[in-house]
């Protein structure tokens, strides 16, 4: 055993004689598909992977000649090599084989070593050639993180994968670039295909391969990273797919291949292939035309595909408010509101608007119960859980009627009162509430035998699928997430006519949402609260002895063209999902003194755009325009809320303030763990905007608010995962920035340029109203006697430089941004007269509500008369989130002097993340901060 300080350099060069593991007397060319593992292997016997090199499929003397670096700071015993099987499922070990650390530890040059591979029962399995070099650093104790540190070069240099151009085979090292920008591709036809179904299974001689395309970017480890999939095309050997495809990429990229495939029941097997080297990607006429297509391994023609490619980078690109090729354009002539909580009748400061008046924020649900009371045509609402138990107002001499008799009045009263709900699979006739709570089938029941129209939507996945499991799996764990209400309202202007206003945001009309910006824990049980008691934390509390979990919300009211859209979003979803009530509804142009065209002329109007996350299993598209929707295997897709996300990064200039349930993504990019399905680019885009600022020599800071803890118990499998996914999601961030800040030669910290951040409330012991009695349960006592928990970040907000807001129901992970998960809804708004000039911010709404969540978050002490896009402000920031750290996590009655934490984990120079000392668990909890991948639950469910 050594103790090695400084880089490791791993060739793996070929292997030899290998044993064949996929025999098959049907097909008797089918051979293992080998790739290699390397790890580094401590004195005490564990192993920490260094990476892998490609598969290579059908082949038992296998070439790999793959490059592998790591950065070391550790005892090393040697190298352990693991060479596998790949299987569709699974990989099947081959052979193992270990290479003593003495052997290439001293040498000048790379030791060369041929080693014998043995298998599981300890028989050969073949030879394994490999190089190994080691080179000291003269910084002990400094290490980058291997793979992370070189992602972080905008270049690389890596032994390429075999990649065939056009037709022909070639082995040779090939460049790797990072590519930033968009991918056209367009896949016109195949022509010539074999037949893969061709055998006496077949029912009909008419039975022939039923070809589809699939498009994957090779990545810097040479695995592949799936963009796009056209649709099947049954029994065709010429089949025309026509398809074209609008891609953003952020990605490390060898090679782009097109896979054309045949699908089976159960699977789909390969036609054939053609891969385009980066270099020929990048070149500005792009690539056009038609290309012989190779088999598997081998230099046998399997027919041709006819395509195209372009790859635009960033700077390329028209910088614009709108974010092109949407369903919805930027609408002009808005009204916009925005709210912060269910409550908010204060804040701790006051602030001043741009026109030197005090700002004075609004009440959401205040709002949204006046417009239920002045509807007079309808009222249309669409969430993921809706309550009719809830009270929207709770101030003394309000109407504190609940929810439900609200509508039941308006619908007496003749107005169209129309609910989609997400049909929550768990809730039925027993268990009401369901697993998720969402009420759904109490809120059915309850609006029974009234003019209420209430319709439960499953969040369906129409599949042509004989044995497909993925319809119930869609159906069970992903949602209709969307959270609007939108009814008529009178116009002040022109008294007798009416227009149509749309809430849209994070808020759910439902349980545990009321709430104001001080978040109490206990003052409010005894009345507010009391029947509407929330926590998932610690589930066995209740109303009698608190904490309550407070709960921080993000939402807006629009007024104008926009507002159309939102409700054009309730009506294909209506024509969708709810076609035995199509008669319900009523087109707008037939209603009483609806303005359809109605237009804001205030001079601080808005311009608006709808963006959504929604595929046509929930939606009736409209096809005519052919603009907006995008093709994964046949299904149609809106993917714009992802797309303007993106589009928003790569405008910025000095700063992003994000609050969101969930931040997690961009796994392609990630040291481990790449087989998660989290391919958003959010969190990629961010990490890049600012290695980018730093590489000009500008500041720019990211602020980013999620909550302490995924809703539910910490220690659990699901929250872990979760929080397993998000510190990946960090790693890969602060790598990124700190490789940036290294290669720039400055004296800065990540968190001068990346804050995570988090919310909580830890209260002194005379804010608990002496009629609440400590828990029973041992599991919740330490809740109660700190008198302390997380104030949970519901928000699905970002604001861009002060001048640009997104406010929607999507959060920042692929559940919420894929287009074909969860369904999802948001508006992206701006003031035309509030934008920024040079290096001046706008100064509108929307830097006065930003302001108005820093004043919630930081109190008096909030910053915000300080540029957030300096180091200033970021220092400053984190130093008072540090401050109310300590105070949540130390002992002692002292309560927080702020709701803003810095997120429990530590964050070093060289960008690593690894457990505060004062709090690797959550506090009063035991779990893990850091977090767990369970391998229980698909990565589909929890990214």
């Amino acid at each position: 055993m050594v103790v090695l300080c400084g880089r490791l350099e791993v060739v793996v060069v070929e292997a030899l004689d290998l044993p064949n593991l996929d025999q098959n007397l049907l097909r008797p060319e089918d051979k293992s598909d080998p790739y290699c593992v390397v790890e580094i292997q401590s004195g005490s016997g564990g192993l920490h992977k260094v990476g892998k090199t490609f598969t290579i499929d059908d082949c038992l003397n296998p070439k790999w000649y793959f490059k592998l670096s790591s950065d070391v700071n550790q005892d090393v015993a040697g190298l352990r090599f693991t060479v596998k099987d790949r299987d569709l499922l699974s990989s099947d070990v081959i052979g193992t084989c270990f290479l003593p650390v003495h052997t290439f530890v001293n040498n000048s040059a790379p030791h060369h070593a041929e080693l014998t591979l043995v298998n599981q029962k300890g028989f050969g399995a073949g030879v394994l050639k490999v190089t190994a070099s080691f080179h000291a650093t003269s910084q002990p104790g400094v290490t980058i993180g291997d793979r992370a540190y070189t992602k972080a070069s905008e270049f690389k240099e890596r032994v390429s994968r075999k990649i065939p151009k056009y037709g022909e085979s070639i082995n040779s090292f090939g460049d790797m670039a990072f590519l930033h920008g968009i991918l056209q591709l367009k896949l016109e036809r195949a022509n010539n295909l074999p037949n893969l179904d061709s055998s006496i299974l077949s029912l009909s001689k008419k039975d022939v391969s039923d070809p589809f395309v699939v498009v994957t970017i090779e990545d810097i480890d040479g695995e592949p990273w799936k963009i796009a999939t056209t649709h099947v095309i049954d029994n065709n050997l010429d089949p025309i797919w026509d398809e074209t495809f609008r891609v953003d990429i952020c990605h490390d990229v060898a090679s782009i291949t097109f896979t054309v495939r045949d699908k089976d029941f159960l699977s789909s097997e390969q036609i054939g292939s053609i891969s385009f080297p980066v270099n020929l990607v990048t070149q500005e006429e792009g690539i056009n035309g038609t290309f012989d297509l190779l088999r598997e391994n081998k230099n046998k023609r399997a027919g041709t595909l006819t395509l195209s490619m372009t790859y635009y980078p960033k700077h390329a690109v028209q910088s614009t408010f709108e974010v092109p090729d949407c369903l919805f354009p930027l609408r002009e002539d808005n009204n916009v509101r925005l709210y912060q909580d269910t409550h908010c009748p204060s804040l701790p400061m006051p602030l001043l608007d741009g026109s030197g008046n005090v700002y004075q924020p609004h009440s959401t649900w205040r709002d949204i119960y006046s417009t239920i009371m002045e509807a007079t045509q309808f009222i249309y609402m669409v969430g993921w859980s809706i309550s009719a138990k809830i009270a929207l107002l709770r101030d003394e001499g309000d109407d504190n009627r609940c929810l439900g008799e609200l509508l039941k009045q308006k619908a007496y009263e003749g107005v169209r009162v129309r609910l989609l709900l997400w049909d929550e699979l768990t809730s039925n006739d027993i268990k009401k509430s369901g697993a998720m709570s969402t009420e759904d089938e109490e809120t059915a029941n309850f609006f029974r035998g009234t003019p209420v129209v209430v319709v439960l939507a499953p969040r369906d996945r129409h599949s042509k699928d004989m044995f497909s499991t993925k319809m119930h799996f869609t159906m069970l764990c992903y949602t209709h997430h969307q959270k609007c209400v939108i009814a008529d309202a009178p116009i002040e202007e022109l008294p007798g006519q009416r227009k149509v206003v749309a809430y849209v945001g994070g808020l759910d009309l439902t349980g545990g949402r009321y709430d104001s910006p001080e978040h109490p824990l206990f003052r409010t049980l005894t009345k507010e609260h009391k029947n509407d008691f929330r926590n998932r934390v610690f589930p066995t509390l209740t109303s009698a002895s608190g904490p309550r979990q407070p709960w921080h919300d993000i939402h807006s009211r629009v007024e104008g063209p926009a507002a159309i859209d939102v409700l054009t979003n309730f009506l294909q979803r209506w024509q969708k999902q709810a076609t035995e009530h199509l008669d319900a509804l009523v087109p707008l142009r037939q209603m009483d003194g609806i303005a359809v065209e109605y237009r804001s002329s205030a001079p601080d109007r808005w311009n608006v755009q709808v963006f959504r996350s929604i595929n046509s299993d929930s939606a009736q598209f409209d096809w005519t325009s052919g603009i907006g929707l995008t093709k994964k295997k046949g299904r149609a897709f809106d993917n714009s809320l992802h797309r303007a996300y993106i589009h928003n990064i790569r405008r910025a200039r000095r700063c992003i303030y994000i609050e969101n349930q969930y931040f997690m993504g961009s796994s392609h990019m990630w040291p481990e763990c790449r087989d998660a399905k989290a391919g958003n680019l959010v969190p990629l885009e961010i990490a890049t905007k600012i290695e980018d600022k730093i590489k000009a020599g500008e500041h720019f800071v990211a602020y980013i608010i999620i909550p302490m803890i995924p809703e539910g118990k910490p220690a659990d499998k699901v929250p872990q995962e979760i929080l397993h996914w998000q510190l990946r999601t960090m790693q890969m961030m602060y790598s990124r920035v700190a490789a940036a800040i290294k290669q720039a030669g400055i004296e800065a910290h990540p968190q001068d340029y990346l804050l995570f951040l988090c919310l909580g409330n830890k209260e002194a012991p005379e804010c608990v109203p002496p009629e609440l009695v400590p828990p029973e349960d041992p599991a919740t006592t330490l809740a109660h006697a700190n008198r302390r928990l997380m104030i949970y970040v519901h928000s699905k907000m970002a604001i861009f430089d002060d001048e640009y807001v997104i406010i929607g129901s999507a959060n920042i992970n692929d559940r919420s941004l894929s287009g074909n998960r969860d369904t999802e809804i948001a508006v992206g708004a701006y003031q035309p007269m509030h934008t920024s000039t040079g290096n001046q911010l706008a100064f509108g709404d929307v830097a006065i509500f930003r302001r108005g969540l820093w004043a919630e978050h930081m109190g008096s002490a909030a910053p915000v008369g300080l540029d957030p896009g300096s180091a200033e402000c970021a220092r400053t920031v984190r130093q008072l989130a540090e401050v109310a750290l300590r105070a949540y996590v130390e002992p002692g009655d002292a309560p927080t002097p702020h709701h803003l934490l810095m997120y429990p984990l530590k964050v070093n120079l060289d960008g690593t993340v690894t457990p505060r000392p004062d709090c690797p668990t959550f506090p009063d909890t035991c779990g893990s901060v850091m977090g767990a991948r369970s391998k229980v639950f698909p990565s589909t469910l929890t990214t």
